[in-house]
């Protein structure tokens, strides 16, 4: 089984075998790696994540960008404002300036300041707490919305990164190019006592060890139920 197919199915269940799988290799990963709250992790330790404002608007503008220039980027800005009103006031050139170390900084611009704005006159200037209503914010995607849901308004929920979604990919748990297809699958295929912290332990895989140009297999413990291990290391 390759980790993508030319054509992908349209079921979004798992096979027995694969849900077999997926627990022993979530078992395995939550041994492995700790949970946010146990490290230093850069968002809560640079305040990327103290309120679900800073969630928000941290996640929205961490799109395609690596997390240091995340940092450099939301630092400053969180300097400057602390809510959607002061998001919705502040000059979209001063703006622009200070989230300029993120990718599509000009897009995000103009995203972020139509989110803050719909946020204030749709939602009193509280963020809904429901994924569909999240959604329709502008830059709030499937993942952002998943993000908020786990970890500010305690909804366990898997968000699928380009990490989660290469790992899982080439464990052969999901086969699709997808993001949110395989959010689909894996929220429901997951089970519970799973969920909280899955994304937590998915991401730094994929970050550590099950890197995009060369994954370090010699270092993985999950290459005894791994696809791509199978068929690259094992030949």
């Amino acid at each position: 089984m390759t980790a993508v197919a030319e054509t992908e199915k349209d079921d979004r269940s798992l096979s027995d075998e694969n849900k077999h799988r997926l627990v022993l290799i979530y078992g395995v990963l939550g041994r492995t790696y700790p949970t946010f709250e146990e490290t230093d992790d850069p968002w809560t330790a640079n305040g990327l994540s103290a309120t679900p404002f800073h969630t928000l608007v941290s996640t929205c503008l961490s799109t395609m960008t690596v997390t240091a220039r995340v940092v450099k980027a939301c630092v400053p800005l969180y300097e400057k404002v602390s809510s959607f009103e002061d998001l919705a006031s502040l000059g979209d050139d001063e703006l622009r300036e200070i989230i300029r170390p993120v990718a599509h900084y000009n897009r995000k611009t103009d995203l972020v300041k139509r989110m803050a704005r719909q946020i204030i006159d749709e939602h009193g200037g509280e963020i809904p707490r429901n994924r569909d209503e999240l959604m329709e914010l502008p830059g709030v995607g499937r993942k952002v919305a998943d993000i908020m849901m786990n970890f500010e308004f305690s909804e366990d929920s898997i968000a699928v990164d380009t990490h989660v979604l290469r790992v899982l990919n080439r464990l052969g748990i999901v086969n699709t190019t997808s993001s949110d297809k395989a959010a689909d699958i894996i929220n429901i295929e997951t089970p519970p006592r799973f969920k909280r912290h899955a994304h937590e332990c998915l991401i730094q895989h994929g970050m550590k060890i099950c890197v995009s140009r060369r994954p370090k297999c010699d270092d993985c413990r999950v290459t005894q139920h791994c696809d791509y291990y199978a068929e690259h290391e094992c030949t």
